[in-house]
């Protein structure tokens, strides 16, 4: 018996390192074979911004809070009545996005901008994903390329929470990496295409990236909004969750993302942290943005999501859910966007 459970073992050992040595360079051989997928929001965003770069000299990169709260006319109007005239906006804002992704699309932003670019604003990007569903994505294989891993580990031990939930969500990463790595559906997809490609993803671009949360309904945008209009006591409860939490240390978090603005500045351009307001987050992005500012150096901080500072953003009905603005809501922050950036880049912050 012990003979057999050790063959069956050395057996299995063999199949595994075998399996590894075959699928991995192949796996890998394949994604470089296979563009980026056509992914909802973030390609046709990214394509219509590489297709004329030359239109915008000002650039958001963020999540769903600047998808759905930078209107750049807005922000463009602020600028100008402040006294920064001909500023051209582009909302390049990504649901979901993450650190890895926020550092790959500021990339793709720098490689096709050129000269005309003068100012890229990023976002405090969300922490990386705690289900397996979301890290076997078309979107988290492409971006669980191998040589993003420093980006990913980097964009992981920066986020505060505690040691367990950090390992917990490294090793959902490394089952992420593992899925692509091991090819699993890859070879099929290209050797069996669909017979009729699908078409490309689109996006009204009418408003140079800026959607209106609720302009186009989904059963799941109808669910959110009809929570957050059937718990208005939830509404108050949230927003005593600004200035919870004070002890735990965002000092990481804080130079992650000024190391960040530091990059976009050594390239010359006039670069910004912008905090939303999200009430989900009123008791950790409020303090990451005022710890980027406390540290050496003249970082440009949009912290909006300060109850205390900015009380008309936090009229409840100016909020489509209990993370978002409805247009109405976007348009009144964006205006403050572009007028207090202008004053902190006339301030002399460059």
């Amino acid at each position: 018996m012990i003979t057999q459970i050790r063959t069956a073992l050395v057996s299995a050992v063999l199949f595994g390192i075998g399996f590894v040595a075959v699928a991995v360079p192949l796996s890998l051989g394949l994604r470089a074979a296979t563009p980026l997928p056509d992914l909802l929001v973030l390609s046709p965003k990214l394509k219509a911004y590489q297709a004329a770069p030359e239109k915008y000299d000002t650039v958001f990169v963020g999540t769903s809070r600047t998808f759905y709260h930078i209107v750049p006319d807005e922000v463009e109007r602020g600028a100008a009545e402040a006294g920064c005239p001909d500023w051209n906006v582009y909302n390049l804002g990504v649901f979901g996005l993450t650190g890895a992704e926020e550092d790959w699309m500021v990339d793709q932003v720098l490689a096709a901008g050129g000269d005309n670019l003068k100012r890229v604003v990023i976002e405090d990007p969300l922490p990386n994903a705690r289900e397996l569903s979301e890290v076997t994505t078309d979107r988290a294989r492409y971006f669980n390329d191998p040589a993003l891993l420093p980006a990913q580990i980097e964009a992981i031990t920066s986020y505060p929470e505690s040691l367990p939930k950090r390992v917990f969500r490294a090793g959902m990463q490394a089952l992420g990496m593992g899925f692509d790595l091991s090819g699993v559906g890859r070879g099929a997809a290209m050797a069996f295409p669909p017979g009729v490609a699908p078409d490309p993803m689109t996006f009204d671009m009418s408003k140079d990236g800026f959607e209106a949360l609720g302009s186009i309904l989904t059963p799941e945008i109808e669910a959110r909004r009809k929570d957050f209009e059937d718990h208005p006591e939830r509404y108050a409860e949230e927003l005593t969750r600004y200035g919870a939490h004070s002890d735990e240390d965002v000092t990481a978090r804080a130079v992650y993302l000024a190391e960040r603005l530091d990059r976009l500045t050594a390239r010359g351009l006039n670069a910004a942290l912008y905090i939303s307001p999200d009430l989900p987050e009123l008791d950790r992005t409020p303090r990451t943005g005022e710890a980027v500012k406390a540290l050496p150096g003249d970082y440009k901080v949009l912290n909006f999501n300060r109850p205390d500072v900015y009380p008309d953003l936090f009229d409840r009905d100016l909020w489509f859910d209990f993370s978002h603005f409805g247009e109405t809501g976007a348009r009144k922050l964006s205006y403050k966007v572009g007028s207090e950036y202008c004053a902190m880049s006339k301030a002399g912050k460059e």
